[in-house]
């Protein structure tokens, strides 16, 4: 194989590894939960503590990698991503366990965000859109073993193991890294570091957080959530009046300009937001509810991820059949509406009825991700794939911190509310999701027709 080839094969692996950890997290939350006595409800902190170090260092990535080394980094990546794994495992409170997940965090925050954008500077424009689909692919393998290895790991040893098994991949990224992952891309460093730009946009991210944790009134106050949402605002607005005199700034806002980056940025938020917690949502309802085991509840988010899997080889056929803008508003529908007959009566507690329609959930969310994912790099060029590559990302666990905060938030409110039983708890959320998703279509009738058509041609050539 040659260099190229190796370098996907260590983006694969990350992106694998990642969604492995996640995708087993979710099916595990109940029994972490029963061992350390705490409330299933209660354990999104878990979740959305790593997503919150990954956002916070996705800034600081692109420069890092930059000034000191994208094989340097990404082996240091790996390394804290290991040693965080096995705290994890080690945990005996809640608290241990979220510090963990913390330490975890930092190694996620460097590792894929690395390797996308030495993946989309080392190939040629006709093999972007490939590229990025050979990634995800791997990774959405991940997403495929995850509920049948956690349903196995859970029932046979214990919730610790999904965070051991994490440790062998990464030994084995580390030694690829070693040998083909190349020390730099570009000749020099990047420059400065935008210091005050990190400083204004790290704590209005952190308010949005606190803010999203006080709906429901669980850790703050209304008046607090109020207070930590005006300080975001206004962080971010001192940001933008900052960056716009900055030579180098952490986040170039021009980019906005591009209607397809800007599009693309803005729909990764809203729909991710109504999309994401929808495994999770399904695996508490299933094991809570219908008591299944974390067995049985694995065949289910095995036919989110087959479906997922599957939609990969129909993303280039459709691209070139329809377009951006008519895939997004088909997969966006189909995905709303897919959701709304999870409330059907005639679903409840059947195993087999659900499968299915999770499995064509899968595909069309799948598409959905991958069109919006490649419609917001359509514009871009190598100069801006950095700041493109970590504006996205941030963009993108921005939504799962959000949509994961208020899911556990409305299931808790739902279920303190009087006379609400427990499986209409989850027919509100998908309710709301179903209804979220079908608003999100306004979001892509801002695209003109021929929106990322340049890029689809690129590819095919």
């Amino acid at each position: 194989m040659n260099n190229s080839t190796w370098l996907l094969s260590i983006a694969s692996l990350t992106f694998f590894m990642q969604s492995l950890d996640t995708t087993m997290l979710y099916l595990a939350i109940p029994s972490i939960a029963e061992a350390l006595h705490q409330s299933s409800l209660g354990m999104g902190i878990v979740v959305v503590s790593y997503m919150l170090t990954v956002m916070i260092l996705t800034p600081v990535c692109g420069w890092l990698a930059d000034t000191y080394g994208y094989r340097r980094i990404y082996l240091l990546s790996l390394g804290l991503f290991t040693f965080g794994s096995f705290l994890c495992a080690s945990a005996n409170t809640l608290t241990g366990l979220i510090l963990a997940r913390f330490l975890q965090g930092i190694g996620g925050a460097l590792m894929l965000p690395v390797m996308r954008v030495v993946i989309l500077k080392t190939t040629l424009p006709a093999e972007k859109l490939s590229a990025l689909n050979k990634i995800t692919l791997l990774g959405l393998g991940g997403t495929l073993l995850g509920p049948p290895l956690s349903g196995f790991l859970i029932t046979a040893f214990s919730w610790r193991m999904i965070f051991l098994i994490n440790i062998p991949l990464c030994l084995i990224c580390f030694v690829l890294a070693k040998k083909y992952m190349p020390e730099q891309i570009r000749p020099q460093g990047r420059g400065s570091f935008d210091t005050i730009g990190f400083m204004l946009v790290v704590p209005a991210l952190l308010f949005i957080l606190l803010g999203l944790l006080g709906i429901g009134k669980q850790y703050f106050t209304s008046i607090w959530v109020i207070t930590f949402f005006l300080l975001a605002v206004v962080l971010l607005y001192s940001y933008k009046n900052h960056q716009d005199k900055t030579l180098e700034p952490l986040f170039t806002l021009s980019l906005f300009r591009h209607r397809t980056f800007a599009v693309g940025i803005a729909s990764n938020i809203c729909v991710r937001i109504f999309l994401a917690s929808i495994p999770l949502v399904l695996s508490l309802m299933l094991q809570l509810e219908f008591k299944y085991s974390p067995a049985g509840v694995s065949i289910i988010m095995l036919s989110l991820a087959a479906g997922s899997l599957s939609a990969r080889f129909l993303l280039r056929p459709a691209l070139a059949w329809c377009g951006y803008r008519c895939l997004l508003l088909i997969a966006t529908t189909a995905s709303a509406t897919l959701i709304y007959a999870l409330t059907l009566s005639p679903l409840n507690g059947s195993l087999d009825s659900i499968v299915v329609l999770i499995f064509v959930l899968g595909i069309f969310t799948s598409v959905l991700y991958a069109t919006m994912n490649t419609l917001t790099f359509s514009e871009l060029t190598d100069e801006t794939y950095n700041d493109g590559n970590s504006l996205l990302i941030l963009s993108q666990l921005l939504s799962i911190i959000i949509s994961v905060t208020l899911t556990f938030a409305l299931l808790r409110y739902v279920n303190y509310a009087d006379n609400a039983r427990g499986l209409e708890n989850y027919h509100v959320s998908f309710l709301l999701m179903s209804l979220g998703l079908f608003l999100c279509c306004f979001i892509f009738l801002r695209l003109d027709k021929n929106d990322g058509d340049i890029f689809i041609q690129r590819t095919q050539k």
